[in-house]
């Protein structure tokens, strides 16, 4: 597989933009969630990390693609 990607013309690494989706199906929620702790002492809510489901891969700062499980 790594030789065909390496094949592929003008192929780059490069950061990309993702948005919080969510859809429920037949009872399954299938998405990546925003989750918080809670309030922070200023009283504002900042999602914390976000959930791939239904994996429960949690991804979260500094969003360089390592997950736990």
């Amino acid at each position: 597989m790594g030789g065909w990607l390496d094949s592929l013309p003008g192929r780059r690494f490069a950061d990309i933009a993702i948005a919080p989706f969510a859809v429920d199906a037949d009872g399954t929620l299938f998405g990546l969630v925003r989750e918080c702790h809670g309030e922070y002492p200023d009283g504002e809510e900042r999602d914390d990390w976000a959930e791939f489901y239904p994996n429960r891969l949690g991804f979260s700062a500094p969003w360089d693609g390592s997950y736990d499980t």
